[in-house]
């Protein structure tokens, strides 16, 4: 390639994975020489053995979503769930020192029990189900230590925990900035279990190919009643797979 003095081309470097660690970075470089001066180009990569979405959100409907494997063999993409959210509904004062404490003013607090076998749990606020003007926060504790927060500069909050310890929660929400007589709001979450609840079907590719690109398609219940539902697809295969791809409805 011939690039001149000012000027510039684009080129495409493909890398492929021999004998690096899966999932963990590697680090090259790419050499351009015209046999007297040399640039150096540094180059970082990490080969993942499935490169899938962390989520996907529909209404019910049908949803796709491609994937590509990493290495070759069998594959399997299995569901779990969709289960139906849980709510609790609750007032909040407004915390005029802006800094939450779990025993402070402007909180509200709900527990929660994780069972065993659970493998994610989900806590959100929504700004629909909050009272306008509002800005409130969660945090999400296991006895005295702190598993989740989320402080946005609304009220549309979201703590996830990837495979909880089983127990007893507690979920705080706070009152960062509430009008004057107090927020009221409904808190939702999810415990999803190590199990297909018969509602969420899952089409995918039963073999992967080192470079290859499958097409992973859901299809869920019409029966499905309105509402918010979390699920999540499940991989399976070889050892390194990436953490399941989780499925929110929120069916009208």
């Amino acid at each position: 390639m011939t690039i001149g003095p000012g000027k510039t081309k684009s080129f495409t470097v493909t890398i492929k994975r021999t004998d690096a660690l899966a999932n963990s970075y590697a680090g090259g470089q790419l050499l351009w020489s015209d046999g007297t001066h040399a640039v150096r180009v540094p180059m970082v990569a990490r080969p993942v053995l499935l490169a899938a979405p962390a989520s996907v959100t529909g209404i019910g409907g049908p949803i796709t979503y491609n994937v590509r494997f990493g290495y070759d063999g069998s594959f399997a993409a299995t569901p779990r769930g969709l289960v139906p959210a849980s709510t609790f509904a609750g007032d909040v004062s407004d915390d005029p020192t802006d800094s939450f404490q779990p025993l402070g003013p402007g909180t509200t607090s709900f527990a929660v029990s994780v069972p065993e076998g659970a493998t994610y749990a989900r806590f959100s606020l929504f700004d629909a189900d909050v009272a306008p003007a509002s800005d409130i926060d969660l945090y999400v504790y296991r006895g005295a230590t702190l598993v989740g927060s989320s402080g946005s500069a609304t009220s549309a909050e979201e703590v996830n925990l990837l495979n909880p310890t089983p127990g007893l929660y507690t979920v705080y929400v706070h009152g960062f900035g509430v009008p004057a007589g107090g927020a009221g709001f409904t808190l939702f979450h999810w415990l999803l279990p190590d199990a297909d609840a018969g509602n969420l079907t899952v089409t995918a590719p039963t073999t992967a190919s080192v470079g290859a690109s499958g097409t992973i398609s859901l299809t869920f219940d019409s029966a499905l009643e309105p509402g918010r539902y979390l699920g999540s697809v499940v991989y399976a295969g070889t050892d390194g797979l990436p953490n399941p791809t989780i499925v929110r409805i929120n069916k009208p």
